[in-house]
């Protein structure tokens, strides 16, 4: 995944967003990259806590998936060989049956 790229989304994102307020407002230019330059500080801090908390969320996502897979092919042994079992008394119940039909 491109979490990389987050970050510098949210803070060019902010920074167009101050800019062209700004421009409407006809805020004096000093003034006009201080506040620049506290938003884009911000709102970069801001994408790296997003990048962070998605990175964490994807991967327990993609762990408790891989623990579902594992458990479903373990379950499905279980069964496989349950299966099996079954089969072999239900053989064993049927030659019981044909011995005492034969009597």
């Amino acid at each position: 995944m491109r979490l990389k790229y987050i970050p510098a989304a949210i803070t060019l994102a902010a920074g167009a967003i101050i800019s062209i307020l700004n421009i409407i407002n006809k805020v004096d230019l000093t003034t006009s990259l201080k506040r620049l330059l506290w938003v884009l500080l911000v709102f970069y801090i801001i994408g790296l806590i997003a990048k962070t908390i998605i990175a964490k969320t994807t991967d327990m996502t993609s762990d408790k998936e891989e623990e579902d897979e594992l458990k479903g092919a373990e379950t499905e042994e279980t069964l496989d060989a349950e299966t099996d079992d079954s089969i072999g008394d239900v053989d064993s119940i049927e030659t019981t049956e044909n011995l005492d039909a034969a009597k």
